[in-house]
């Protein structure tokens, strides 16, 4: 049996916070990501196609967006190829805009009502394995819905499940709320040889054995999404011998940069400079796709001589504007929270008050030279696999503390 899984589409997304032409082509650009999918559907003759849910982003779907998708399921209805769509936290039920939709006689629904086992049928019209499937009633969804997933019994077929799930050990679950919450080590006993997974945007692979993946948004939607976006091809035909591999289909990709190199640029010209050397320096190693489009996400952060311009939405909204031009991308947006006025630790050094106590322990503490005896369980963000050692991890917290404590305790109380 292959597959290909994708999920967390949002189809229709409103994007209202965006402007122009970098709000019609993020619109446009989920549907050419699905459109993409189905045609690596086409070209590799899987045998079925699951969508782990979000389909939709809400309960807005335009009728052009309708009349696309269903032309896009027909043409996977002529080759054979079988769809398996559970509902997600976005698209609760598989309603849109309050109407049920026309699928074509190849589309299954998981819709809510428990789970669904379909019988995928290859190219010969033999069953080649099977896809259980369960989706949410509504948007909230609290329960476990993977416990109710069980695989068919007495078969010697490869089995997938199919669920929009938050795994709580998953590394993007703390952005997203505890949709029907599961465990890792329930999804690697329950019996599958495959996991689809949805709800969390970024790609993870959860477990090799047996496999258990995130295939992350079809389309990055905003700046936390960077990188590649596109669709897992999973081959289950030799049981036991899984392959899943990656296949980009996004059109338009976020990538972040963060620059601290302000203190040189006095002019807005200047920093726009600097952020377009740092941008192309960054993409010299990943260029992207030949129709590649560009979205940028820019974090800002360190002492800046332009930190009184940097604090105002509009100049920021200007600048942000003059580096997308720089750089060729459809849009950038800017994040200045770190900016501060300029300020110098070494001619503070060795002060005798608060502020020079102050100073002389995030120094001592950053380097390595004080340790605070913080257990791992008081730090809440603490991830061992990530960060190593509570001290190594405390240490990069107070990166730039130093700074910080100059700017609250004495240019900011001028």
């Amino acid at each position: 049996m292959r597959l290909i899984h994708i999920a967390d589409v949002h189809l229709d997304s409103a994007f209202a916070t965006r402007r122009g032409e970098a709000r019609r082509r993020l619109r446009q650009a989920a549907f050419d990501a699905f459109r993409r999918c189905v045609e690596l559907a086409l070209a590799e003759r899987v045998d079925a196609l699951l969508i782990a849910g979000d389909l939709f982003d809400g309960q807005r779907l335009s009728f052009a967006t309708e009349l696309r998708l269903l032309a896009e399921m027909r043409r996977l209805e002529t080759e054979g190829i079988q769809v398996v769509y559970a509902a997600g936290n976005h698209d609760p039920g598989c309603a849109a805009a309050g109407r049920s939709l026309a699928w074509p006689s190849n589309v299954t629904v998981a819709a809510g009502d428990g789970p669904v086992v379909v019988a995928v049928a290859g190219r010969s019209g033999r069953t080649v394995g099977h896809v259980a499937a369960i989706g949410h009633a509504d948007a909230s969804v609290t329960d476990d819905l993977s416990r109710r997933l069980v695989p068919v019994g007495e078969s010697d077929l490869p089995q997938a499940a199919l669920l929009h799930t938050q795994v709580r050990s998953s590394v993007g679950s703390a952005g997203h709320r505890p949709y029907a919450p599961s465990a890792l080590e329930k999804l690697r006993g329950a019996g599958f040889d495959y996991w689809a997974l949805g709800h969390v945007h970024q790609r993870e692979e959860l477990s090799a054995d047996p496999p258990v993946h995130y295939p992350g948004s079809l389309q990055g939607r905003g700046g936390r999404e960077t990188g590649p976006s596109g669709a897992l091809l999973v081959d289950l035909s030799v049981r036991g011998q899984p392959t899943v591999e990656f296949r980009e289909l996004s059109p338009i990709r976020w990538e972040s940069l963060e620059s601290a190199e302000l203190a040189s640029a006095g002019t807005v010209d200047e920093l726009a400079a600097d952020l377009e050397t740092a941008w192309r320096r960054a993409r010299a190693e990943d260029r992207g796709g030949a129709e590649t489009e560009w979205m940028a996400a820019i974090t800002l952060a360190g002492a800046s001589p332009l930190w009184r311009e940097l604090a105002d939405p509009d100049e920021r909204a200007a600048l942000a504007d003059e580096v997308a031009n720089r750089i060729g991308a459809l849009g950038c947006e800017i994040d200045a929270r770190g900016v501060h006025p300029p300020a110098f630790v070494e001619d503070h050094a060795g002060r005798q008050d608060v502020l020079g106590a102050a100073l002389d322990l995030a120094g001592r503490v950053r380097a390595g030279q004080e340790r605070l005896g913080i257990a791992e369980e008081e730090l809440a963000g603490f991830d061992r696999g990530r960060d190593g050692t509570v001290d190594h991890y405390v240490g990069r917290l107070l990166a730039g503390a130093e700074e910080e404590l100059l700017v609250r305790m004495l240019v900011s109380g001028r």
